[in-house]
């Protein structure tokens, strides 16, 4: 069971918004809530609901954003056209103002803005009646962490629509009459949101001081290093790499090396976790699963296999699938061998790091819910070549039969925690900053510290890791970060992390482009019980499909069965998005009803 050190509970007045309704409408409760404040614990009971804004799935938007990026397929990869509508929009990069996701995403984030600034007028209400040292220590503490939200909040919202021209909302105004606002540049919002992280920072604790599910330094520190990054100036680079060097030395964080703690109930609040959303079944179960109040989340039941009783939305693409399956391990490593049936000793078949991230079909030496493996269960396949789970959602590891035995006996009711930055992503982050500046060889120890965390085969300045023929240089290993090192160890994993990378990078286009033109040529998977089972591979021109050499083969080996090879599926993907990204160019357009209801729009 879920240990919790701190619970968030807000004045239901504070939550009467629905799921989709937007800050035009008025909230007839919050004037006279902020009229009844008047002590700290008054004022504490306000900012609960900020932290209870995070629970709006859309504030992060894993599922939408796992879509619209390179790294999601939906359930029916065959034919995704098949797909729900807005989860083809995204992948398709057909999405526009009138998309359901963009105007929840928008409302989640400004509901947030609304709660942070309602928080901050209730404290400078009080300010006044406070003498004690105690009481204004705790006032600062307070107010710390709703700016830090309203900063956050802002970022997100920066980083996302629009090109980054979007609405300051500086000020709680409960008044809908006068919320008509105009956007402001890219560079205005920056602005405004870092000064709001910045005076954050003076009264924020230490993590090791910080109460499990409250905001720490560490994740102040993190939002405005990213915050740098992604304005990716030399200058803003210089002090990008500055802020991570500090997360990386000074807050007390390490890279989890106890893989039992990676993406599971068991792990929560692990050492590398730096921001992390923290789910509860232990309250408000009789809020529906689509209640954006509910303190449950819904991405276990999105994201698993029909098998585990999930709804299979969200899957790996394929690309990334292979990836992990051909991830080489460091064969030294004795954490790389293990026991098979007949007593004997032999190597791991996929990764560590493979089997924390995704189920594969050939990963038959870890258990999932309450099988040895996948393919106990009869394989994750089907005639939508459903071949692989992002594993970092479900409840997997509870030890129980699927979604629907957990302790909500709901699919879509789940307490497992989102993680949105770790200590992984700085050290990635911190190697980006290290390439641009040619500092190869610290880039490569920084890469090389999550890749031994993981037993994998570790990257040589003198020998790229796919072409040892070769020494790395800047671009091959920028290459290598780009392709192989985050998207693998960070996979639909923070905010629009990597739809923001792909954009910022000016790769996407291109990206799709190349993901497009591959053919892939999916397999049955053999019976359980067989083990040696080794992925087939074959890369080529593609010049024809009925030339073998020009298709790669996925999931499993060649079947020599005529019945079989009848059965093999020939698809490619991603060839919408090349087609369609240059649409919005990675960004999502101001919703529709903000538009029609914001006059100064």
């Amino acid at each position: 069971m879920k240990k919790i050190k701190f619970v968030y509970i807000a004045l239901s007045a504070l939550l009467m918004f629905s799921c989709e309704e937007f800050l035009d409408e008025p909230n007839p409760n919050a004037p006279d809530l902020v009229d009844a404040v008047n002590n700290l614990n008054d004022t504490d009971k306000v900012l609960n609901s900020v932290y209870n804004s995070l629970f709006n799935h859309f504030v992060v938007s894993v599922e939408e954003d796992g879509y619209r990026s390179d790294e999601g397929s939906v359930l029916n990869r065959l034919n995704p056209s098949s797909a729900r509508l807005e989860q083809f929009q995204y992948l398709s990069q057909t999405y526009n103002e009138g998309t359901r996701f963009i105007g929840q995403r928008w409302g989640a984030l400004y509901r947030g803005i609304f709660f942070a600034n309602q928080t901050l007028f209730a404290l400078d209400k009080i300010r006044p009646s406070l003498i004690t040292d105690a009481d204004i220590q705790t006032w600062n503490e307070q107010r710390a962490q709703a700016l830090f939200f309203r900063g956050l909040y802002h970022f997100y919202a920066h980083s996302v629509f629009n090109e980054g021209n979007v609405i300051i909302r500086d000020v709680y105004e409960p008044d809908v009459t006068k919320r008509s606002k105009d956007v402001s540049s890219s560079e205005e919002v920056r602005a405004f949101f870092r000064k709001d992280i910045e005076e954050a920072l003076e009264f924020l604790p230490m993590p090791s001081e910080t109460e499990e599910g409250r905001i720490s330094i560490g994740a102040a520190t993190m939002i405005l290093a990213n915050s740098y990054l992604y304005e990716g100036t030399p200058e803003a680079m210089s002090k990008a790499t500055e802020l991570y060097e500090s997360l990386r030395d000074d807050f007390g964080y390490t890279l989890e090396t106890d893989v039992t703690k990676m993406f599971t109930t068991a792990g929560e609040f692990n050492s590398e976790s730096i921001f992390e959303i923290p789910y509860t079944t232990a309250f408000n179960l009789e809020l529906d699963e689509f209640d954006e109040r509910s303190p449950q989340n819904r991405l276990a039941a999105r994201t698993s296999h029909f098998t585990f009783q999930g709804q299979n939305f969200l899957q790996p693409s394929t690309w990334l699938i292979m990836a992990y399956e051909q991830e080489p391990i460091d064969a030294s490593n004795p954490v790389n061998t293990i026991e098979v049936g007949d007593g004997s000793i032999d190597t791991r078949r996929v990764s560590l790091r493979a089997s924390s991230m995704v189920m594969l079909n050939n990963d038959l030496d870890t258990p999932v819910y309450d099988q040895p493996n996948a393919l106990q269960r009869g394989g994750l396949r089907g005639n939508a070549l459903i071949v692989s789970v992002f594993k970092k959602y479900t409840n997997h590891d509870l030890g129980v039969a699927n979604e629907n035995s957990t302790s909500t006996s709901d699919r879509l009711k789940s307490g497992k925690n989102v993680t949105v930055n770790r200590l992984s992503e700085v050290l990635l982050n911190l190697a980006e900053c290290y390439i641009k500046q040619g500092r190869l060889d610290d880039a490569i120890t920084e890469i090389n510290k999550i890749r031994s965390r993981w037993a994998l085969e570790l990257l040589d300045i003198n020998s790229q890791i796919d072409n040892n023929a070769l020494p790395y240089d800047q671009t091959s290993l920028m290459n290598r970060l780009m392709f192989f090192e985050k998207p693998l160890e960070l996979s639909v994993e923070g905010h629009a992390t990597r739809v923001i990378d792909l954009r910022r990078w000016g790769i996407a286009e291109q990206r799709y482009s190349d993901l497009s033109d591959v053919v892939y040529q999916g397999v049955f998977f053999p019976k359980p019980g067989t083990r040696n089972i080794t992925p087939a591979l074959a890369r080529g021109p593609i010049t024809s499909l009925t030339n073998p050499s020009d298709i790669v083969v996925f999931d499993g080996v060649v079947p020599t069965d005529p019945t079989e090879v009848t059965r093999m599926r020939i698809f490619t993907e991603f060839s919408e998005a090349s087609a369609n990204y240059s649409i919005n160019n990675g960004y999502l357009p101001i919703p529709a009803e903000e538009v029609l209801n914001n006059d100064s729009l």
